[in-house]
């Protein structure tokens, strides 16, 4: 670690510094830095799933699933689970029947999201019914069982606002219109 000059530290005290690299301290084994939670990056996720989700799904308290027709297919997003303060849904793609998305080239997963009403936050709890993400974030060693990388949640949070966004911009609700008759 370089420090620059007028700093105040003695040649001593930055040799101290730099020799603690590899023991203890912030950085793990082999000098490698242990990863840290970006909590305020994070949470920002969070806070804007939330809020596109709840752009995508009006009347959240009173509907069971919605439809919206995209580009390349159909996003569907389903309630699985209510309570007080929770809702937990899960998003879809079905591929349209021509193209070549056919067969769910390039489809993304079902995502299970938990919509934290009292936070107005949203985060993904599970991916292809997979979960929880990124295990329990102690003791992490990679390889590990689920083959998870440090920023696993993180990295699926920040998928599921892209995807939202894209969802946003390019998706069309599929509303059926009630047919009364002809006027009389």
């Amino acid at each position: 670690m370089a420090v620059p000059a007028g700093t105040g530290r003695s040649k001593a005290s930055q040799r101290a510094v730099q020799g603690s690299k590899g023991s203890g301290g912030p950085h793990g084994k082999h000098g490698k830095e242990r990863f840290r939670v970006d909590l305020t990056n994070y949470h920002a996720d969070c806070d804007a799933n939330y809020l596109r989700l709840c752009k995508l799904l009006p009347e959240l308290a009173n509907h069971q699933s919605w439809s919206y027709r995209m580009p390349h297919g159909t996003l569907e997003v389903t309630v699985l689970e209510r309570s007080r303060y929770t809702t937990e849904v899960c998003l879809r793609t079905a591929p349209q029947n021509s193209g070549a998305n056919e067969h769910g080239w390039l489809t993304p997963p079902p995502i299970t999201v938990r919509l934290y009403h009292d936070a107005r936050m949203a985060e993904v709890v599970a991916v292809d019914g997979q979960g929880p993400i990124g295990g329990n974030g102690l003791n992490f060693s990679y390889p590990n069982p689920a083959m998870h990388n440090e920023d696993e949640r993180q990295q699926v949070n920040r998928f599921l606002s892209e995807w939202l966004a894209h969802c946003l911009a390019n998706g069309r609700a599929e509303v059926e219109l009630p047919f009364r008759g002809s006027p009389t």
